[in-house]
């Protein structure tokens, strides 16, 4: 897959050999045979910030790498004709049980990915009082007090929840 090579050494569309295009300040890939330019877009990633009634986070513990058996927001890539919102339910459903039937989109913003190169963070909240029960990728799955956080190990996470937590005025 295009995405996930750090430098890519053949077309995706014809599998001929590319070759890097441009100057050093953006860095480019380009196909003579198709003749066009080959694009490395970030990979799009939804992350889920939902509150209960005493206002304490949703938070998964990670069955799988990256951040295996550590805490974070329930998340995960967008399918590939999937709607932000309907993924963004999707994993919630998925990573804890619990449906979510109206999620705000919070905000979007860009991250740099060891795995990927790079990610687009598309970032929900929404809010429930139903128990949560880890499923898919998670160990475990409950609430905590924004104050009692245990060790977040992605950024994109931590930044989510403080934007969220602003949003709510915590």
């Amino acid at each position: 897959m295009l995405s996930l090579e750090k430098d890519p050494r053949f077309c995706p569309y014809c599998g001929n050999k590319i070759e890097k295009a441009g100057d050093n300040s953006k860095e480019s890939y380009y196909c003579n045979h198709c003749k066009q330019i080959i694009y490395r877009n970030p990979v799009p990633v939804v992350v889920i910030t939902i509150f209960n009634k005493n206002h304490e986070v949703l938070l998964v513990r990670r069955k799988e790498e990256p951040g295996k058996g550590m805490w974070a927001l329930p998340s995960g890539f967008l399918e590939i004709d999937e709607e932000p919102s309907d993924a963004a339910k999707r994993e919630l459903l998925e990573e804890t049980g619990i449906t979510a039937d109206e999620l705000k989109l919070l905000n979007v913003f860009h991250q740099k990915s060891e795995r990927y190169k790079s990610v687009t963070v598309i970032v929900y909240m929404g809010f429930s009082d139903k128990n949560p029960e880890a499923g898919d990728d998670a160990e475990d799955a409950r609430f905590f007090p924004p104050s009692s956080l245990p060790e977040i190990p992605f950024e994109s996470h931590l930044r989510a929840i403080k934007c969220a937590l602003r949003s709510i005025k915590i």
